[in-house]
């Protein structure tokens, strides 16, 4: 099984799918439109929107008039979580490799 962090990394590691997520940053919009501003037919923005909604990056609804998605940032929180935690760790071996010795914790 894939972990969230995974799903999340791999769903944002294709141009397009980054793309979609930042136009919804405007809030939530119809399929159309969103094809219409990444320029991508609607068959190939519904494979793009499946791995998204998959990963938790959005939310799909449908209505008489058509279907609708939305951002949802919170899976982003993992990720930035990781990436934080292992900047910290790459930062203090540098300091280590520098200094020859391990960095001094603040009191």
């Amino acid at each position: 099984m894939i972990s969230a962090l995974d799903d999340t990394l791999l769903a944002l590691a294709d141009p397009t799918r980054r793309r979609i997520f930042e136009v919804l940053f405007a809030g939530e919009s119809s399929v159309a439109d969103v094809a219409s501003a990444v320029g991508a037919e609607q068959d190939e923005l519904s494979n793009h929107v499946v791995i998204l909604e998959e990963a938790g990056l959005i939310t799909r609804r449908r209505q008489d008039n058509g279907e609708f998605i939305a951002a949802d940032p919170t899976p982003l929180e993992v990720a930035a979580e990781w990436i934080n935690t292992n900047r910290e760790l790459w930062a203090m071996r540098s300091q280590i490799e520098d200094t020859g010795s391990a960095p001094v914790s603040p009191q």
